[in-house]
């Protein structure tokens, strides 16, 4: 699998959304309706625990919309520092256009480079460009590991469910108990839980250090 051919193609898909839709639409990062992607947002919140501020690197940022809602959320623990990144330049250009906060930083990358207390993806492992599925399933799992040695304290990603089917050919649908016990099984010291909701049609998997 030539990756940075799947980077270049992802990094074009997006920027063509962000130059269609603008930065302050969830439609630039492939979110339909902004309601499901703030409760998307929720469920991914779901794995940070304790009362003190908690530090967050978004893997997959986009323009920092996850940034946003952990900023003005008034469920503990509250949100103290926050990194996104993101491997299309001009996303990270719109966040840091959007964002004048002291807490928030983006960069564009295609790994999180910095150790955080929790760590999120949010659909960032979605679109697969001319990438099969076993192959794209194999770099997920080379994702995670490295997103899992980066947090702290935990780690929440989500992915299209396989219950459902889709008219764009370039996503990746999974089997929710597959991934979740995968992670049972691969990352060191995790205690995880599978999250659904009737609204959505993918999955969170919620990965807490013990």
């Amino acid at each position: 699998m030539d990756i940075e051919a799947i980077h270049a193609a992802l990094q074009e898909r997006y920027h063509a959304w962000l130059a269609e839709h603008g930065a302050g639409s969830s439609r630039a990062v492939g979110w339909n309706d902004p309601g499901l992607q703030r409760l998307r947002f929720a469920i991914l919140a779901e794995v940070m625990e304790g009362t003190e501020p908690v530090s967050v690197a978004d893997f997959g940022c986009g323009t920092g919309a996850l940034f946003a809602y952990l900023a003005m959320r008034s469920e503990p623990p509250p949100l103290g520092a926050y990194v996104g990144y993101d491997l299309a330049p001009e996303m990270i250009r719109a966040a840091g256009t959007l964002f004048d906060d002291p807490r928030a930083r983006f960069e564009v990358g295609t790994e999180v480079t910095d150790d955080a207390d929790y760590v999120l993806a949010s659909g960032a492992l979605t679109i697969r460009p001319g990438v099969s599925d076993e192959d794209w399933a194999a770099h997920i799992r080379d994702v995670l590991r490295g997103l899992w040695r980066r947090a702290r304290r935990g780690l929440a990603f989500n992915l299209l469910s396989d219950e459902f089917e889709y008219p764009n050919p370039d996503v990746y649908r999974g089997g929710a108990e597959d991934w979740a016990q995968w992670c049972r099984r691969e990352l060191p010291g995790a205690a995880v839980a599978l999250m659904r909701q009737p609204e959505l049609d993918d999955f969170t998997v919620l990965a807490r250090r013990t």
